[in-house]
């Protein structure tokens, strides 16, 4: 394996609930659908209905006043398939105050640790245009995974002016429902967001949104600027003056205020990490929902 190209943060696991309960029929952490002989006790039901003698409760059916025997059953307890899917598009290779890339390859290495701490598998995809196969795991438990992330999306280098494969990821999923990190600046048009979305409705979508305080701290009241598209390349000159800067620092907040209502009318507010990642706040977010 080639050597690091950055080392490697001290990781912690953070815990994340469902507000679903999975099918799987991999034993897990999560309260899982339907009910079994094992797991968390769900309900008395009478022998007659489940005749079975391993799991009577002899306290509850001496307290039954008509004598019918009971027996317990129980809420299985099953492991999921937790997904980073990571933008790869021009504008996440931004570097201000930070490396964008750098942040979210943390963020996903403590999504590995956590995935296998609690017994989930984890899969990692990359997209711009197209499904990136060189910055691609898929699903799997294993241990050590945090490390082989941690490598590939600090070595992965953002390209390209789209996001389709983005919308392509669904194909790639397992059929079962699963936990999906959608990683991303959103810096693209709001119907193609919804597409991709709409694409991934089958899944628990938790969106995150590496940001740059750089992007807005840093741009001069006065003076010549130069601006580079990063998902195209292209450069230009502009005049930068205390009122374009506040236009601009307006339709930043506007584009966050309208990426919080998009997504929490699916259901979840994106996650905002601002320069760094702080795993308390994600458990935070994660633990809030």
């Amino acid at each position: 394996m080639s050597e690091r190209v950055a080392a490697l943060p001290p990781l912690f696991p953070v815990p994340y609930r469902l507000a679903w309960r999975p099918g799987s029929m991999r034993p897990g952490a999560h309260h899982g659908s339907g009910e079994g002989g094992s797991g968390a006790f769900r309900r008395h039901v009478p022998l007659l209905q489940h005749p079975d003698p391993r799991r009577i409760d002899f306290r509850r059916t001496f307290q039954d006043p008509m004598g019918e025997v009971h027996v317990r059953r129980f809420a299985p307890r099953s492991a999921i398939t937790l997904i980073a899917f990571v933008d790869l598009s021009g504008s996440m290779g931004f570097e201000g105050h930070v490396r964008r890339m750098a942040v979210v390859a943390e963020l996903c290495a403590t999504l590995a640790l956590s995935a296998h701490k609690t017994g989930d598998r984890f899969g990692l995809i990359g997209c711009d245009s197209s499904v990136r196969k060189d910055v691609f795991i898929a699903p799997a438990h294993r241990r050590g995974l945090e490390v082989e992330v941690f490598d590939l999306l600090a070595r992965a280098r953002p390209g390209g002016a789209s996001v389709r494969g983005l919308a392509e990821t669904a194909g790639w999923l397992p059929a079962r429902r699963s936990l999906v990190f959608l990683i991303s600046d959103f810096l693209f048009p709001v119907v193609e967001l919804e597409g991709i979305l709409d694409a991934l409705w089958r899944h628990d979508i938790v969106p995150v949104l590496p940001r740059d305080s750089g992007e807005d701290e840093d741009v001069p009241a006065w003076g010549l600027v130069e601006l580079r598209d990063l998902e195209t390349g292209r450069r230009r000159l502009t005049v930068m003056r205390p009122a374009l800067r506040d236009r601009w620092r307006r339709a930043r907040q506007e584009r966050f205020s309208q990426l919080d209502r998009l997504f929490g009318a699916r259901g979840r507010l994106p996650v905002h990490l601002v320069d760094r990642f702080d795993p308390d706040e994600l458990a935070e977010s994660l633990i809030g929902e």
